[in-house]
């Protein structure tokens, strides 16, 4: 249904049209001078501006969510990846300190994340090997396939490249995250950056001095926040159920995606722990 106004000559009419059993019908509601009838169409005139900024907002909200999202997988595929860089750490590097701090270049130069480059990302996951691939990359180089040792020098030689795209790509999601969850709240902005550095610093704990299951624990962290920011979405309310079941959807995923980075961290700070442990155990014999 939808109330108009009509012009004939000097005279305003208001008319409303509406859909009765496939067919479109007009019904004259009176002249435009008359108060009742003004307010009629005024009230509608007030609900179709009111619908058009909530539609303009939920527009904002989509677009704003389809971009933490393209971020939030690209995380969550770098993290299936991580353990090319632990065990590349523990075993391979003949000088740490070269990947100690990926993110420190551009913490120094580059304060506010920037958006990061797409396409530099999606080299990088293609360099890195799968788990098994990987492993059996290792075996053969332990071994002394000269192919498999120079593919492992190119991959420690592309390393500190590729932390640093993904610290890059940290600092954006925390960012992305952190303004979508808050708004223009600077309060609740400086609130939710508390939250998400509490998370950090309890998950890092145990090993403080790790910088790259530092950037992991950092994603953990995002992740839980963009968790609690979609299920935030949800629970506001949609009138409109095709944008309801959008963002319920959305939350779904992010959930599960929380929960799959999660158990990955937990996986790989154990095979890390017990990598190290039986690495010392060989050094004191």
């Amino acid at each position: 249904m939808s109330i108009n106004l009509r012009r004939i000559g000097v005279n305003s009419f208001v008319t409303e049209t509406s859909r009765q059993q496939g067919q479109v019908v007009q019904r004259h509601l009176g002249s435009y001078k008359n108060p009742f009838v003004r307010f009629i169409y005024r009230k509608s005139e007030l609900q179709k501006a009111i619908t058009r900024v909530l539609r303009m907002e939920m527009n904002a909200i989509r677009s704003e969510c389809r971009e933490i999202e393209q971020t939030m997988k690209l995380l969550e595929a770098l993290m299936n990846r991580f353990f090319v860089f632990l065990r590349l750490a523990d075993t391979r590097f003949k000088e740490p300190s070269s990947m100690s701090k990926p993110d420190a270049p551009g913490q120094a130069t580059q304060p506010v994340a920037t958006k990061p480059d797409w396409e530099r990302i999606d080299e990088a996951l293609k360099v890195l090997p799968a788990k098994y691939a990987f492993g059996k990359l290792c075996r053969r180089a332990d071994a002394g396939d000269p192919e498999a040792i120079r593919r492992l020098d190119e991959l420690i030689e592309q390393a500190p490249e590729i932390l640093e795209s993904t610290a890059d790509l940290i600092r954006f999601a925390k960012q992305a995250v952190l303004s979508g969850i808050s708004s223009d709240s600077i309060v609740f902005t400086k609130a939710m950056m508390a939250r998400l550095q509490g998370i950090e610093d309890k998950i890092k704990a145990e090993h403080v001095e790790d910088p790259i299951l530092g950037l992991m624990a950092e994603v953990v962290a995002i992740s839980q926040l963009d968790a609690m920011r979609c299920v935030m979405l949800v629970l506001n309310g949609h009138e409109n159920k095709s944008d309801a079941d959008h963002i319920q959807k959305l939350a779904d995923r992010s959930v599960r995606r929380f929960v799959g980075i999660q158990q990955t961290y937990q996986r790989l700070v154990r095979q890390s722990r017990s990598r190290r442990v039986i690495s010392y155990s060989r050094k004191t014999k």
